[in-house]
């Protein structure tokens, strides 16, 4: 039986770039350079400058392997490390998520239900005026 890792929120890995890359290598087991730069839709030296950073934490390897053409191709992995922190970070988020949404603060519930003076002078509600622009 495989222990999960607790929740702990992964500063390495919270970076928008670094957590699209976790993302995309977490179910595979590894995934060739170029598809993760086009999915993640940046330069060549934007993932390499972020792959370093979760690689130099001991969250990532690369391996290189000849292809059909005889040209060397980089393969991108997470290590177990990695993944048990990208898994622990995802809970952390999940926590912090839940928490948000079942916090009730004071002011939450006054600043949804009032009433704001729109720019005309009306006091209309324009929260729901944004949600149905037909009212």
């Amino acid at each position: 039986m495989s222990r999960r890792p607790a929740a702990q929120f992964d500063e390495i890995i919270h970076a928008p770039h670094r957590l699209r890359i976790c993302a995309l290598l977490a179910p595979v087991e590894s995934m060739e350079f170029g598809s993760v730069r086009d999915e993640l839709g940046v330069a060549d030296s934007v993932l390499s400058k972020q792959f370093k950073v979760l690689a130099d934490a001991g969250y990532a390897t690369t391996s290189k392997a000849a292809g059909s053409t005889g040209r060397a191709r980089t393969w991108l992995a997470l290590t177990r490390t990695g993944r048990q922190a990208f898994t622990g970070h995802l809970d952390a988020l999940r926590d912090l998520a839940a928490a948000a949404e079942r916090t009730p603060t004071p002011d939450r519930e006054s600043v949804a239900s009032a009433d704001v003076e729109g720019p005309d002078g009306d006091r209309r509600d324009h929260r729901r005026q944004a949600d149905n622009p037909q009212h």
